[in-house]
């Protein structure tokens, strides 16, 4: 996303506080553990109208909390039985060029600018070891942005959530 598409109040490296209440984080909170809920189930679980349902979660969409839906899968399942996060050390100024090189590539579930020793961490999922060889030795290290790469593999993943709700 672009500077130019950020919601209404957010800037770069700031995020707007939305204005949401018991209500709408008990709806978000069911949409977490099933994104397919119906508005009927949804307003019953929230103790409100369908109507007061289809509002809320208009609104929600409306103001950019809910981003949109997408259904979860099991990477290991369509063969994808190797995942590693990838520290990417660039140089700079180039990290708009880097971020939308590594934004393009099929193999990349998430990138992430960084603070610290690396500027990027990247989680990719590939087939196997050799598909993770070719992505990191002839196409990352091979761009210029990239200084160095330090590769880990994920062994276990344990904690999977649609997405993080803050306390209320």
């Amino acid at each position: 996303m672009s500077r130019h598409d950020e919601p209404a109040g957010v800037s770069a490296g700031r995020t707007a506080a939305a204005s949401i209440d018991a209500t709408d984080f008990t709806l978000l909170e069911a949409l977490g553990v099933d994104g397919r809920m119906s508005v009927a189930a949804l307003a019953a679980q929230a103790g409100i109208s369908r109507a007061g349902a289809y509002s809320r979660l208009e609104r929600l969409r409306s103001e950019g909390i809910i981003e949109g839906f997408a259904a979860r899968v099991d990477p290991r399942r369509l063969g994808l039985g190797v995942t590693a996060l990838i520290l990417i050390a660039m140089r700079q100024p180039s990290w708009r060029i880097l971020r939308d090189r590594i934004a393009a590539m099929p193999e990349v579930e998430f990138c992430a600018l960084t603070t610290g020793e690396y500027d990027i961490l990247v989680l990719v999922r590939v087939t196997d070891v050799e598909h993770l060889r070719d992505v990191i030795l002839d196409r990352l290290q091979a761009m210029e942005e990239v200084r160095a790469t330090q590769t880990l593999f994920v062994l276990d993943e344990v904690v999977k959530r649609p997405y993080v709700l803050p306390p209320h």
